[in-house]
């Protein structure tokens, strides 16, 4: 079963044979799943019953998943309106961890490293003035599993849309991140 493919897995779980689809399903999407709403939320527990979240909407919404249809985009859209929900029953402060979005590694140079420390503080406060959707996006625009066009399918909208919301996401936080710092 192993050598199926996402889509012929989901097929099972609709069919309602698919314990085992469902868990090769899990393990192949849970470690990216998780970095994604780990990013987002900055929580490893809160990240960890999310993903448990997404996976149980995957068994719950199987119907509605198209045979033939890209899974992962799938997957994020379900992951997108989990986190929506939490959010929504939160209400709190989004935070965001920078791996996804790190700058080049420094050099073995204090002052290089120094310099890193602060270009990596400024984009933390960058991103955090940036609207969910335009991080989400940047996020997933940066997974290099995620082409364009799955993410055309997760957002609902045509490449070049898609496209362009990206390069105006990341207008807006080079924009944020070259403003100048308030002194404090």
């Amino acid at each position: 079963m192993e050598s199926l493919d996402d889509s012929e897995l989901m097929a099972r779980v609709r069919a309602g044979h698919g314990e085992t689809a469902l868990v090769l399903l899990f393990e192949r999407h849970h470690g990216p799943l998780f970095g994604f709403l780990y990013r987002l939320t900055g929580h490893t527990a809160t990240s960890e019953d999310l993903v448990q979240d997404v996976f149980l909407r995957v068994l719950r919404y199987a119907n509605s998943f198209r045979p033939g249809e890209a899974f992962r985009p799938w997957l994020y859209r379900i992951a997108r309106n989990v986190l929506a929900d939490h959010w929504a029953r939160r209400k709190a402060e989004l935070p965001l961890d920078l791996h996804a979005m790190a700058l080049p590694a420094p050099t073995n140079c204090a002052h290089a490293d120094l310099e890193y420390a602060q270009d990596q503080d400024r984009l933390q406060q960058a991103l955090n003035q940036m609207p969910l959707e335009k991080r989400e996006l940047l996020l997933l625009s940066r997974d290099p599993e995620l082409s364009y066009a799955d993410l055309a399918t997760t957002y609902g909208c045509s490449i070049s849309a898609l496209k362009v919301r990206v390069h105006r996401a990341m207008q807006e936080l080079r924009s944020l991140f070259f403003q100048p710092m308030e002194v404090r």
